[in-house]
């Protein structure tokens, strides 16, 4: 019993000698150092994924607003107040998105007369989206084409001045087209 335990012995002194020879020393910390290098790679990768599903999720609502409004433009020819689709387009869209800021949309409406021929397209932005019909009868039947663009602002990246200071106000242009027959 004591050659086993004399053996066991040395063989955890060599053991130990071996650790500090090769900096195995200190170690209690390591797990510590990690963790504080893969923090910022964890956050980045959390950030990244909710600015992209924000991004995705306001692209599909804008998406859905503009399907809509295509499709009563085109089922409401004639009813539109003061003879104006634009101006009906654009109640529409900001009453579909009200918490929207309504200047930052861009619009763009190609509509087709009686005769079939395609306008040229009527654009604006913000609340400035106006295009009265005047002696231009719509055409039943004949296609539309409406196009909705909105600055949006992504995610910043606040309290971390060590980024480059224009990634706090990012911002993109989600754009949605929605082509539709005039009834």
């Amino acid at each position: 019993m004591k050659i086993g335990n004399g053996l066991q012995k040395m063989g955890n002194l060599v053991a130990r000698n071996v650790k500090r020879s090769f900096g195995g020393r200190g170690e209690e910390g390591s797990a510590l150092v990690e963790f504080a290098l893969t923090l910022p790679m964890l956050f980045g990768l959390i950030y990244l994924g909710a600015a992209l599903t924000l991004g995705m999720y306001n692209l599909e609502q804008l998406g859905n607003a503009t399907s809509n409004t295509a499709m009563a433009i085109g089922s409401d020819v004639g009813l539109y107040p003061n003879n104006d689709p634009c101006a009906y387009a654009e109640g529409l869209m900001t009453t579909s998105l009200p918490t929207w800021k309504a200047a930052n949309f861009s619009y763009s409406l190609t509509i087709s007369n009686a005769s079939g021929t395609q306008l040229t397209p009527y654009t604006g932005s913000g609340s400035s989206f106006s295009c009265p019909l005047g002696s231009t009868t719509m055409g039943p039947n004949y296609p539309l084409v409406f196009t909705v663009s909105y600055t949006y602002s992504w995610l910043g990246i606040p309290a971390m001045p060590f980024f480059n200071a224009g990634l706090n106000n990012v911002t993109g242009t989600l754009r949605s087209s929605q082509p539709a027959i005039q009834m």
